[in-house]
């Protein structure tokens, strides 16, 4: 049966819709994903000269129920996602747009789903086809009892343009994959959540440097209790111009977001942190109110406010970490490519002054990296000389750092340790 979009062609056109063919199989896949899917994999069969005819997408998630096509299919920019996941990263397919991402590279889109129909208690499978030429249609038939009872959907693209099996094979739209769900995949991990091109599981793991899961619990004034499980992950590239922390409800729906205070640090510190909690299930992130529901799970409220000193405190070590084993070791590398440290002679003195003097600049860099970023060469030499200059004096270095950048304790008994040791 044939079905108008409550929108005009004319108007999918002009929304928005990707015309990058990776972003357009990301969003296809997040539906998948939104739809309860555990397992998705891209599918094609190229030719000996890497054309490919057609491309699907096969999920077993629960499928597209029949009985609310009308508001998934046929409701353009009003789709049931709207509204349910809101300033979220995670529902892709929100306002029913991420259906249409097959226009970037396709001209013919077909869903072959099935879903388990409640009322008669059987799995109905049945087709829905889109063409690019009049979007503003779709058809549904085939509709049929199913064989086999399980759910999951068929996305089958055909009368491709612009793509190659290479397409969908190269490096770089793998790592875009990567980056895109890398983190919905290492959340999920203990449930065995995978993503294929041809069967060959996507392996995310190369793009994490770091990860580490921690678990918190909280409570109020009120004696509530809530249990948080804390990932935090560094990436070993950038995979968005921000970092946040990624709030996540018991179902791991992300349901609010927030910029974590490590995002201008200039030291290549590529981080998110993914926070589960069922005290997400009800969360108000609207409630600016400071008075009002406190003790309810909004941002006001005391268990977020510790949460989020937690997660600084988590993410501010993860840093130290990061500076002193990585981006410190780096920094010394640079200065000393470039010739501007300090010059020290070849006695067992000045080899033991240059030691302490190199672990340093790593101690006052892993302290506060903006110290020595932003700085030309000269800038350098000169920051470099006075500071080699004052430890050649035996002048009061703690005082001097402690009048610059603000230490806590653990930092202080460090560096008083290390200055201790050319005493």
């Amino acid at each position: 049966m044939e079905n108008k979009v409550s929108i005009n062609n004319n108007s999918v056109e002009f929304s928005g819709i990707t015309r990058d063919y990776m972003e357009a199989i990301s969003e296809l896949i997040w539906n998948g994903f939104d739809a309860g899917a555990t397992k998705i994999d891209l599918v094609f069969d190229p030719n000996e000269i890497d054309f490919i005819p057609s491309i699907e997408i096969i999920d077993n998630g629960s499928g597209i129920n029949l009985n609310n096509l009308d508001q998934t299919f046929g409701a353009f920019l009003d789709s049931l996602k709207r509204g349910t996941d809101h300033r979220s990263s995670y529902t892709r397919g929100k306002k029913g747009k991420g259906r249409f991402s097959f226009i970037a590279f396709a001209q013919t889109a077909i869903w072959n789903t099935t879903y388990f129909d409640e009322p008669s208690g059987e799995y109905i499978s049945y087709d829905v086809t889109i063409n690019a030429a009049n979007k503003d249609y779709y058809s549904d038939e085939n509709k049929k009892t199913a064989t086999l009872k399980e759910t999951g959907t068929r996305l089958k693209l055909i009368n491709l343009f612009g793509v190659t099996a290479y397409s969908f094979t190269s490096d770089a739209f793998i790592n875009y994959l990567k980056s895109a769900f890398g983190w919905f995949l290492l959340l999920n991990s203990k449930r065995d959540y995978q993503l294929s091109i041809n069967g060959e599981r996507i392996k995310y793991e190369d793009f994490l440097a770091d990860h580490e899961v921690v678990e918190r619990e909280i409570a109020d004034a009120s004696t509530s209790r809530f249990k948080f499980t804390i990932t935090f992950v560094r990436w070993h590239e950038k995979i968005g111009d921000k970092f946040y922390y990624y709030f996540l409800n018991s179902e791991k729906k992300e349901v609010f977001k927030q910029l974590t205070s490590f995002n201008n640090n200039a030291i290549n510190f590529y981080h998110s942190v993914y926070i589960e909690s069922d005290y997400f299930n009800h969360f108000n992130f609207n409630d600016s109110e400071e008075t009002a529901n406190l003790f309810g799970s909004n941002p006001q409220s005391p268990i977020f406010r510790q949460l989020i000193k937690d997660l600084q405190k988590i993410v501010n070590q993860k840093q130290k970490e990061f500076v002193k084993e990585n981006a410190a070791t780096e920094l010394i590398r640079k200065l000393e490519q470039t010739d501007v440290m300090p010059k020290f002679g070849t006695t067992q003195a000045d080899l033991q002054r240059k030691t302490v003097f190199t672990e340093l600049i790593k101690t006052l860099y892993c302290i506060q990296p903006r110290l020595f970023k932003g700085l030309n060469e000269s800038q350098e030499r000169l920051t470099l000389g006075l500071i080699g200059l004052q430890l050649s004096k035996g002048e009061d270095m703690l005082a001097l750092v402690e009048n610059t950048v603000q230490l806590s304790d653990e930092e202080r008994q460090n560096l008083q340790i290390l200055l201790c040791s050319i005493t």
